[in-house]
């Protein structure tokens, strides 16, 4: 393994030699939890020297310290994270479960193959040499998922405005039975999107009005146990698409964490 690797996994295995619980939360939550050690641990793998500028840049909007604590994401557990793309939130969960955890990294072949394999290629350089050695390229089509009972938490993060824009009510809730079963009793889902506002759905925008997620959650079964508003921005202007300079990674996005029942 070369010696930029052994760094990282040296960091990693720092971040998890602390344990501490998170506070259980089901309601809005307005604030950031106190970081206990495991968060501070966490927090100094975020800052090596063995994570890209362009990532560490990338963190002041998408908060990912107050991301992994809402959602309950600890060390040793196993994480099915859904659109994975270049892999940004992928090397932050490979940190934060650790050397007893796992991340399996969800692609589609659309995904992969798009802009000249952008994607692809961002991934595969993240991973190269087994840095990432907690981490399952898991290259699946969407309804072909196999997964029973092995997650505790499975991430949608900025991608379910694109599965409600593209494909069908069945579809999805196909896809949402099968993050089900993936996941364990009590298991989370957790949906981080852009908000639409006003009730109306903007494809074209690649922005979803929030209660439409809520909604189709329900239907599938899941459970609404809280949401969260530190990625919150009413100075948002919902009339421009998510790409926009003016705009970009400082969207209005809101935060839930869905359960399976028990």
């Amino acid at each position: 393994m070369p010696e930029k690797s052994i760094g990282f996994t040296q960091k990693i295995l720092i971040a998890i030699g602390f344990t501490a619980s998170l506070s259980a939360c089901n309601t809005i939550s307005e604030k950031s939890s106190p970081l206990n050690a495991n968060d501070i641990a966490f927090s100094q793998v975020l800052q090596s020297n063995d994570r890209s500028d362009a990532d560490k840049k990338r963190d002041t909007g998408r908060k990912p310290i107050e991301v992994m604590q809402f959602f309950g994401i600890e060390p040793g557990m196993t994480v099915l994270e859904v659109l994975s793309s270049g892999g940004y939130y992928t090397e932050i969960l490979s940190a934060r479960v650790g050397k007893q955890g796992k991340v399996i990294a969800q692609n589609n072949k659309f995904i992969l193959e798009i802009m000249e394999g952008r994607f692809n290629k961002e991934f595969a350089k993240r991973t190269a040499d087994n840095r990432l050695a907690n981490v399952e390229h898991y290259i699946k089509e969407f309804g072909d998922f196999n997964l029973y009972q092995q997650v505790d938490v499975a991430t949608v993060v900025l991608n379910y405005h694109d599965l409600y824009s593209n494909a069908p009510k069945t579809m999805r809730l196909k896809i949402l039975s099968q993050l089900k079963a993936a996941l364990k009793p009590g298991g989370i889902l957790s949906i981080i999107d852009m908000e639409a506002g006003k009730g109306v759905h903007q494809p074209n925008l690649h922005r979803i009005y929030h209660q439409r997620v809520r909604d189709e959650l329900a239907e599938a079964g899941f459970i609404l146990d809280a949401e969260a508003n530190f990625l919150k921005n009413p100075n948002d202007d919902y009339k421009k698409i998510v790409f926009d300079p003016s705009v970009r990674g400082k969207t209005d996005r809101f935060v839930f964490r869905f359960k399976k029942p028990v």
